[in-house]
């Protein structure tokens, strides 16, 4: 019997908090619900020491569950690279394993594996726009693009998490299209409903949210995010009628300097209190808020994927979104679809939702039947047929 290990330990880094670390605990979850009479085992491998040592799991959900826990050890993202590039490949060679999904591109590691080698890319974004994500550490762009050819054309094969990334990896990285497999990713649908939990009113009254109609973005501040965008568009919606106490409510961490540029970029357009930032919100809290909004915001000019499109719209919550990128492709037919440049058509989609009832209620509708087709089991299928197409 064939064995295929999915590498796990990214999950014991700061990455577990980012859409890298809920792709990888998804799919772990995803894979172990599988039953196996294929001939083909799946099995997780977890990384445990400096000096090579791993174990294979084979209960991949509660491995997954174990290091993803909030309370479990963490290091640093740059640690585990380091780690992962200097030891992982002595640990995986003692495995016998025959095949190994790395779901973090990142620090590739070195010397020989001894087995067939998968990676996920999620995105091309610094090697497409250097100027805002390839600074010293990678080697500005040069070395950006030397790091993602290397890490791209060293892999036997490539999941790419939507189209418009498989067509990144082929027209910047000349990946060729025969190395690549589009699986989307998958979101776990029992945990975004659309059904009102009966503490939904208190949890949304924890933010502060529960009298007013509000507006939800999950995500980080950085330039692709288009904070800006979606603030411009706020004041804007906020000058029509049936729209003057509509606010943003604001799901993430901004970390170091963004929580400070973010308060005063909205105090230069006079939203001041406006915008609310949340801090970290957890599942089971922004399933609340989803359910409350009057829309999703999600307007960002550039997306591997993005998670939270999809998450909204499973539990019920219309989505304005980019007509661009991954996010045209995975949001198609079920949402507001703007351009993120143009703030006008973003405010007046807004406003069409905050006064139409019947809109919001067709994308819920619409939304709803869309998030079915990005399931956890989908993914987790897609992905093994991956493995066991390479190992026939």
């Amino acid at each position: 019997m064939a064995t295929a290990a999915l590498d796990i330990g990214v999950l014991q880094s700061s990455s577990r908090y980012r859409g890298i670390g809920r792709y990888t605990h998804d799919l772990a979850r995803g894979l172990g619900a599988i039953k196996q009479p294929d001939g083909l085992r799946v099995v997780g491998i977890e990384l445990r020491s400096w000096t090579g040592r791993a174990a294979l799991v084979s209960d991949l959900a509660s491995a997954a569950d174990r290091l993803a826990d909030p309370d479990a050890p963490m290091m640093t993202h740059t640690r585990w690279a380091h780690r992962q590039r200097l030891v992982f490949a002595r640990a995986l060679r003692s495995s016998g394993a025959d095949l190994v999904h790395n779901p973090h591109p990142e620090a590739t590691p070195i010397g020989r594996l001894g087995c067939l080698r998968v990676i996920t890319c999620h995105d091309l974004i610094p090697y497409r726009y250097p100027e805002f994500y390839a600074g010293w550490r990678d080697g500005y762009a040069t070395g950006r693009r030397w790091l993602d050819r290397r890490r791209y054309h060293s892999a036997d094969h490539i999941i790419a998490v939507s189209h418009a990334t498989a067509s990144d990896l082929i027209s910047l990285a000349q990946v060729p299209a025969s190395k690549i497999t589009v699986v989307h990713n998958g979101v776990d649908l029992s945990k975004w409903s659309p059904s009102p939990e009966p503490d939904d009113d208190a949890i949304r009254g924890r933010y502060d949210l529960a009298e007013q109609p509000y507006l939800l973005y999950v995500g980080a501040a950085e330039w692709r995010k288009n904070p800006h965008g979606m603030m411009s568009a706020l004041k804007l919606a906020r000058s029509r009628p049936g729209c003057g106490e509509l606010v943003l409510a604001w799901a993430g961490k901004l970390d170091g300097p963004w929580g400070g540029r973010i308060a005063r970029a909205a105090a230069d357009l006079g939203l001041d209190n406006v915008v609310r930032p949340l801090g970290f919100v957890s599942d089971r809290d922004l399933a609340a808020l989803y359910r409350g909004a009057v829309a999703k915001l999600f307007i960002s000019r550039v997306e591997g994927f993005g998670y939270p499109v999809i998450e909204a719209m499973a539990s019920g919550c219309p989505v304005v979104a980019s007509n661009c990128s991954s996010t045209a492709e995975i949001a198609t037919g079920a949402a507001l679809s703007v351009d993120p440049e143009d703030h006008e058509v973003i405010a007046a989609a807004i406003a069409g939702l905050v006064t139409d009832e019947g809109e919001r209620s067709r994308l819920r509708e619409a939304g709803l039947l869309r998030a079915q087709r990005f399931s956890l089991e989908r993914m987790a299928l897609a992905t093994r047929e991956v493995y066991r197409e390479l190992l026939d």
